[in-house]
């Protein structure tokens, strides 16, 4: 019958104990760093802010400020290019007032405007069928 070897505690913790060590200063640097989620981006106060996702824009109407420049926020959500085009006419028609290049899975604040007082039409110029009205007031 063979006998099976009685390891001490201090031979435990000796031969553990650099691993002990390193799980918890690697579980101190994920509590330290936030570990979670991030935080929510923040906008310069009295923007217009739309998301892409899915295909398809958050919002469907946008109120925006007439005569004057405004920041406008687009997070996209989306692996795909998505961006927005603010034009006279609906269905990517009419003169265009404001638009900025696609983006893939980013956020982005861009100055928009001035754009004149009245009603508008935005859309996503690579996926058309993402579309909304502007009232510019």
């Amino acid at each position: 019958m063979r006998s099976t070897p009685v390891m001490s505690t201090a031979t435990r913790s000796a031969r553990h104990g650099p691993k002990l060590g390193i799980i918890a200063v690697v579980a101190l640097l994920v509590a330290a760093c936030g570990g979670g989620a991030s935080p929510a981006p923040s906008f310069p106060a009295g923007s217009v802010v739309v998301h892409a996702k899915g295909l398809a824009f958050d919002e469907t109407e946008l109120q925006v400020p007439a005569g004057t420049a405004f920041s406008l926020a687009f997070v996209n959500e989306d692996g795909d290019l998505h961006n927005i085009a603010i034009r006279t006419e609906a269905d990517g028609k009419g003169d265009l007032l404001f638009r900025f290049d696609p983006v893939a899975s980013k956020t982005i604040v861009v100055t928009a405007g001035p754009i004149p007082k009245g009603n508008y039409f935005f859309l996503c110029e690579i996926h058309p069928s993402m579309h909304g009205t502007v009232f510019a007031y």
